[in-house]
């Protein structure tokens, strides 16, 4: 098991980076089509980071591990990759609030405001819900924020998707083939 733990780290990253691009280039083409809140939008960003996860492990799957992977390993992974995607992420977000769109925060906070009022909840319980949003305006509570709220999305995500990329082979063939991808390293 001590072997995959190297072998994991530089593709985790790598595959987080390109998560994060797509995760990017969907804010900024939402933030550009003035379409935030949108909900078939957001239907279709979930099927678009399924699938970039998915991509993701498959060809982690295929290239390092000879095709193939038990679900625990797709699902560790899988956060791995969500993992080092946040942190890419969450330093866009912090730019985006800060310099590219400081009224960010504004509109989010009022969406939500309006989103509670439609859930009919009373006003004491919005006021209460509104007052402790706001204190997480700041950048260094919205890094934060962004890195533990997609990493937990990558856990959900990681859930689905690993069900379907497990491939589970012969035993003796994938402790070769993870042998002999350790002895390239």
């Amino acid at each position: 098991m001590e072997s995959n733990r190297p072998l994991i780290l530089k593709p985790a990253m790598t595959y987080g980076l390109i998560i994060a691009l797509i995760f990017i280039i969907f804010a900024v083409l939402i933030w550009i089509l003035g379409m935030e809140g949108v909900r078939w939008i957001q239907w279709i960003t979930w099927a678009a980071y399924l699938s970039v996860l998915y991509l993701c492990l498959k060809n982690w799957r295929d290239q390092y591990l000879g095709g193939y992977i038990r679900y625990g390993q797709a699902l560790s992974a899988g956060i791995l990759f969500m993992f080092f995607a946040s942190i890419i992420y969450a330093f866009y977000n912090v730019i985006y609030m800060k310099w590219i769109d400081p009224t960010a925060v504004e509109r989010m906070l009022d969406l939500m405001e309006e989103a509670y009022y439609k859930q009919g909840l009373p006003e004491e319980q919005v006021t209460a819900m509104m007052n402790f949003a706001s204190k997480l305006r700041g950048p260094g509570m919205q890094f934060f924020s962004v890195i533990i709220g997609t990493t937990f999305l990558g856990v959900i995500l990681s859930l689905i998707v690993s069900i379907f990329i497990r491939k589970e082979g012969d035993p003796y063939k994938q402790a070769m083939s993870e042998i002999e991808n350790s002895e390239k390293e």
